[in-house]
């Protein structure tokens, strides 16, 4: 995690040929899939199908990458290695005679497929290996290379290994097993993994379960210190293919005599390398001066640590192309810390990426201001780590669009949702008692005071509870054809207890306040001198029977929507957009869906009491607010409400948050990791977070300072 981010690379090795239920071998699609021509277009009906759709779609991943494209076309780095402690690697299995036929590869080749990795995962295909190295060391970029050399093997054969890249910080291994935790992954990154065969597991858990997945755990280091233990005896106690990525000091745990398994450490660059990447350039000879002469010197140990790591010479050559001075760096390291001088260096990271000179090649509505992007990063930084520290369940690496808002207080989430959910029953109000010439005051605080606080409750609600899994992404379709009728019948009835229980919660909660508020003004307004209990009853329990009946209808409702909804095809591109337009898809139609139907037999019943002129204005009221409603209680319609709207309003975000983490990617500041975005050095979330002022905007540069000078952030989290 913690390290430089040039591209990364992969090789392919075989996994067992015999799945958890049997041999995967014969034909590999049972004409459902087309490979040759580079485009799935149905979806693949074997475990190896799905297993060559998969290699498919991690190839075009991590050849998109920047990184990569910049390590494969220039010059990398060499990273040096050595054989891992023996303390962590144990003596048994031959794993202290791998570790040092591994490290023999010495320095390793970045722009080759790192054989001699792909060569122990041939020879044992349940093997295990891991990559150690102080944060910056590269091993992020190592595994990932790895992964991509593999991966574009031509002589590839069926059942191979199909390796992928995990970030291990969002695992909590006291709650899931690391098994589940993986396929769960899949299945969020690569929806069509998530199908399932009649009576079987999904796709992702016999290809996990089975073998077939070389798991590349990448930032062990990254879970929180009380999972260690715990999920050092997962990783013992399954036998899974696997590549771990850690710092030394996160494994102190293990007992000196059980040991891990076989691995490298790799190990601080020389002078020559650094010498080799700046020597180009005179500005760099104080630095190098310092770093080469073992005269101790005073800051020379310092600049000696921070230097030798590809993470902060990459910086190092931002900083200096940013227009920085290599020789205050010699002065920073003379009189001040370690922590100051990759400080100095980490602050012209983004600057750099973002320098408008450099980058005239952009169209200029994606030349975002650095000082601006700067304060927008910071914020996603932040989030992360609030996420990490917060009730909702963290991420510490994944950026994901559905979760955004989470880090907004829940009750200023509610008000929000209330708000929107309330206007909307206001205007539809309004409009309606304008045509009837009825009390518009009155029924259109009612109807705002009714919805809002039923919506925005149902919002809370939601939150608190994630078992009901409303904001979490849809990995369904809305498609009317071309699937059978028994996955159809099965998602109706897997659907059919959590939709109506929801709606019925949420139909409880519209009557009970609803209900309330209409007995509160029959009793204040209409008779406040009469005795009306038994009637101020009967009104309430009038309307508290509506909501319920109105929930158990949108429950219903919901539940035949699911009929049209379909696992997604393999062919779909996996990236957040793709992810979040798929569940724009569905929650559009699950709104009009139930808007129409609940709006059609509230008017209906309407009309038949009082006739078609109230009848149809009550319709298209009830079908507004309802379908408003209903789309919030999404991950999409909260992605809307607070990323869209109420994050950019309050300076937090930027308005065009999709073009702009598409662009941060494209700078090189953040990668794609399937379905989400993640920091490409966690070196530089964790410096962009500790940097960021919890409130206000960001500053304005000040006089003589050159523009973007500064990564520093300035906005508040959440108003808190």
């Amino acid at each position: 995690m913690n390290q430089m981010d040039h591209p990364p690379g992969v090789q392919a090795n075989g996994p067992r040929a015999v799945a958890a239920g049997g041999n995967i071998e014969g034909p590999v699609f049972t004409g459902d899939v087309t490979i040759n021509s580079g485009s799935a277009r149905r979806r693949p009906a074997t475990l190896e199908g799905n297993l060559r759709v998969l290699a498919r779609r991690l190839l075009a991943e991590l050849r998109r990458d920047r990184v990569q494209q910049q390590l494969r076309s220039g010059k990398p780095l060499p990273l040096h290695c050595r054989a891992a402690p023996g303390e962590l690697t144990g003596s048994g299995h031959g794993a202290r005679k791998i570790s040092a036929a591994l490290a023999s590869a010495t320095p390793l080749d970045l722009t080759d497929r790192l054989d001699a990795f792909a060569s122990v995962y041939r020879q044992d295909r349940r093997s295990r290996l891991m990559v150690l190295g102080r944060a910056g060391s590269g091993k992020s970029v190592l595994v990932r290379r790895f992964a991509q050399g593999w991966l574009e093997e031509g002589d590839r054969k069926d059942g191979e290994l199909v390796p992928v890249v995990f970030s291990l910080g969002s695992w909590d291994p006291t709650t899931i097993l690391l098994k589940d935790w993986l396929a769960e992954r899949l299945e969020r990154d690569h929806p069509f993994l998530a199908r399932r065969p009649p009576d079987e597991a999904t796709w992702a858990a016999q290809l996990i379960e089975g073998g077939h997945v070389l798991a590349v755990l990448d930032g062990f280091d990254e879970l929180a210190g009380a999972f260690h233990a715990p999920a050092l005896k997962q990783l013992r106690a399954h036998e899974l293919p696997l590549l771990l990525t850690s710092r030394p000091e996160a494994l102190e745990v293990i007992a000196p005599d059980e040991g891990l398994f076989p691995g490298i450490a790799l190990t601080d660059l020389t002078h020559e390398d650094c010498a080799a990447r700046l020597g180009a350039s005179g500005a760099w000879t104080p630095v190098l001066e310092r770093l080469g002469d073992g005269s101790g010197r005073p800051g020379a140990e310092r600049l000696a640590a921070v230097f030798t790591t590809p993470l902060m010479l990459t910086m190092a050559e931002a900083f200096r192309a940013s227009g920085g001075d290599p020789a205050q760096l010699v002065r920073i390291a003379e009189t001040d810390s370690e922590e100051a001088l990759e400080k100095h260096l980490l602050d012209a990271f983004v600057p750099q990426m973002y320098d408008a000179v450099l980058n005239l090649s952009i169209p200029r509505a994606r030349r975002w201001n650095a000082e601006r992007a700067g304060h927008w990063l910071g914020w996603l930084a932040s989030h992360l780590k609030d996420r990490r520290t917060g009730t909702e369940k963290s991420d510490l690496q994944d950026i994901e669009w559905w979760q955004l808002g989470t880090t907004v207080r829940l009750s200023t989430r509610m008000a929000v949702s209330g708000a929107l959910c309330g206007l909307v029953a206001a205007v539809a109000a309004t409009v309606l008692q304008l045509l009837l010439r009825g009390p518009v005051l009155v029924v259109v605080v009612l109807n705002a005071l009714g919805s809002g606080l039923s919506f925005g409750l149902m919002h809370g609600f939601a939150s608190k509870f994630e078992a009901t899994g409303a904001f979490r992404p849809s990995r369904m379709e809305f498609r009317i054809r071309g699937v059978a009728r028994g996955p159809r019948a099965r998602r109706v009835r897997e659907c059919l207890l959590p939709r109506i229980g929801g709606g019925l919660a949420g139909g409880l909660i519209f009557g009970t306040v609803f209900g309330s508020g209409v007995t509160l003004y029959a009793i204040v307004q209409l008779c406040p001198c009469s005795p009306l209990l038994l009637p101020a009853v009967l009104l309430f329990g009038n309307w508290f029977v509506a909501g319920l009946l109105i929930g158990l209808g949108i429950g219903v409702v919901l539940t035949l929507v699911a009929w049209f909804e379909t696992d997604a095809k393999p062919e779909e591109t996996v990236s957040p957009t793709a992810l979040m337009r798929t569940n724009r898809t569905i929650v559009l139609v699950r709104a009009t869906v139930v808007g129409l139907v609940l709006g059609v037999g509230y008017g209906a019943a309407v009309t038949y009491f009082n006739g078609f002129t109230i009848g149809l204005p009550s319709a298209i009221a009830v079908a507004l607010s309802t379908a408003v409603g209903v789309g919030t209680l999404s991950a999409w319609g909260r992605w809307v409400l607070l990323v869209r709207f109420w994050l950019p309003l309050s300076g937090r975000l930027p308005w065009r948050m999709v073009a702009f983490l598409d662009e941060a990617r494209r700078r090189g500041v953040l990668r794609q990791a399937g379905a989400v975005y993640q920091f490409r050095h966690a070196r530089l979330r964790d410096h962009l977070a500790e940097t960021h002022q919890p409130r206000g905007r960001p500053t304005e540069p000040e006089a003589g300072e050159r523009p973007g000078a500064t990564a520093r952030s300035a906005a508040g989290r959440d108003g808190r």
